[in-house]
């Protein structure tokens, strides 16, 4: 590898994705912070002894600093969160450019296969719709041919059009998830494993909103349009009004579980529907609050992993022999992180040394 071709759109993202600052970059590699900034914005180089330095102290694969392209420009060049307001912007930042990470490494892990799916992503201008995203969600809803009535497992059905779901604990309960298109034209959707199956499945329908209408600059609120689409294609108005008509506090366990949407989504959705007045959801919201249900609802939905990602790695696994160390490093992660993030299994770093009781030495030996 020359240094001519250090990628410093990766170098940048790798070193937020590990919450680094230049100034520690620089200590690593032995060099000065404004070296970094330098490479950072193309004006600098470093050498090969320095890059693995730096490639040791982000840990991370040497050979990704210098993967080609752009990875922070992609596709639509959208990349949209959907998350509480008081997130840190650093901490938004380093999950920003993980989930970039995570772009280059499903790339590579893609490269050679084909996504078969019986649908596809569309982009839909609302302007095409009267400029209302109830009915983009409609017509996507008819386009990938879906009947009325609750979807089952939204996860299963955005895998079906190419989608790629990459779930990961995001270390706090601030940011539900995000999305972006990738190098490959799939969506990507990144979301966190620790929030609660219901918040996840909005979240999820929140971002194809973004995807499917926000192509272009919108003239209204981006977020509360993605929210409307959600609503329409999580809930139809035609199947879910009649459900929720008269509703009562009583009666919400039993409607989240079978629209798999939160019981306060549930509130929320049915005064947007004119199912109740704005004076009943208040009531009921305050029934909801009163409980202690805004911190942690009962009555936990199933969840809905994904298996796109799982199933290309079997394939290399299983089918083109990769050990998980060759696979690893083929898809520019190391191994560990490999393990956990993408298997789901504790590391062989971190797995308990059992000894066989045949192999302790014996009282009797011990003398």
């Amino acid at each position: 590898m020359t240094e001519h071709l250090l990628n410093p759109d990766v170098f940048q993202v790798a070193r937020e994705s590990r919450g680094r600052t230049q100034e520690e970059v620089g200590v690593a590699a032995g060099v000065t912070q404004g070296l970094i900034s330098k490479v950072e914005k193309g004006a600098g180089t470093l050498q090969p002894r320095e890059v693995a330095a730096v490639a040791d102290f982000l840990d991370y694969p040497g050979r990704m600093f210098y993967e080609p392209g752009r990875v922070r420009e992609v596709g639509s060049a959208c990349l949209y969160h959907r998350k509480r307001k008081t997130l840190p912007a650093k901490v938004l930042r380093k999950l920003d450019a993980r989930m970039y990470v995570r772009n280059i490494n499903i790339r590579k892990l893609l490269d050679g296969l084909e996504l078969e799916g019986n649908r596809m992503f569309h982009t839909l201008d609302p302007d095409e719709y009267g400029g209302s995203p109830v009915e983009v969600a409609r017509a996507l809803r008819t386009a990938w041919r879906l009947p009325e009535g609750p979807i089952s497992n939204l996860t299963a059905l955005i895998e079906s059009a190419g989608g790629i779901v990459i779930a990961e604990d995001f270390g706090n309960h601030k940011l539900f998830g995000m999305s972006c298109w990738t190098t490959r034209g799939h969506p990507l959707f990144f979301l966190n494993s620790a929030i609660p199956t219901e918040d996840l499945r909005w979240t999820v329908a929140h971002e194809l909103g973004h995807l499917t209408m926000h192509a272009a600059p919108s003239s209204g609120d981006p977020e509360l349009e993605a929210d409307a689409f959600a609503g329409e294609f999580l809930a139809p108005d035609s199947a879910f009004r009649p459900t929720v008509r008269g509703l009562a506090f009583d009666r919400l366990p039993n409607l989240k579980t079978y629209w798999r949407i939160s019981m306060k989504g549930i509130i929320t959705r049915a005064q947007a529907v004119g199912a109740i007045n704005k004076q009943t959801a208040v009531r009921l919201y305050k029934q909801h609050s009163a409980r202690g249900y805004n911190f942690a609802e009962p009555y936990a939905l199933s969840s809905e992993p994904p298996t796109l990602v799982k199933t290309a790695i079997d394939v290399h696994l299983e089918d083109y022999d990769y050990s998980h160390k060759e696979l690893a490093a083929a898809v520019l992660v190391n191994l560990d992180e490999f393990y956990t993030d993408f298997l789901g299994q504790v590391p062989p770093s971190e797995a308990p040394n059992v000894i066989s009781l045949f192999d302790r030495p014996s009282a009797a030996a011990n003398g």
